[in-house]
């Protein structure tokens, strides 16, 4: 099950970001995440296919949260529209909109889950 966050996809101003663009690299500042509002974005780590985000998931939250730069590559798979989110609309939804950073949570705790699934035992 993979938590979807809806509150993006009447964005004013989506950026649209053709084929094969990077959204971000691996090692980049990270001021924004992304709504996916349509489109899907492959999450890429030293080449390999970690995640492939479609509309309603989000990318490039753990830079918001905690202020690191990019663990991984994000690249558009297909022509992509994604909502921009700033640290201060971030933390404009979190303080308005409290189901938003439970879904966020939600979201950075399914990939972590899902990543010590993949992991073999003594990795």
């Amino acid at each position: 099950m993979s938590t979807e966050i809806n509150l993006f996809k009447h964005d004013q101003h989506p950026l649209d970001v053709p084929t094969g663009t990077a959204v971000f690299r691996d090692g980049d500042a990270g001021e924004h995440m992304f709504g996916v509002i349509s489109g899907e974005i492959a999450i890429v780590k030293h080449g390999s296919l970690i995640e492939r985000i479609g509309p309603g998931g989000i990318v490039g939250e753990m830079a918001l949260v905690d202020h690191s730069p990019r663990s991984a590559d994000a690249v558009a798979q297909q022509d992509t529209q994604l909502a921009v989110i700033d640290r201060r609309r971030f933390e404009h939804l979190v303080a308005n909109h409290p189901t938003f950073a439970l879904q966020v949570m939600s979201v950075m705790a399914e990939r972590l889950r899902k990543k010590n699934e993949t992991q073999a035992p003594g990795a």
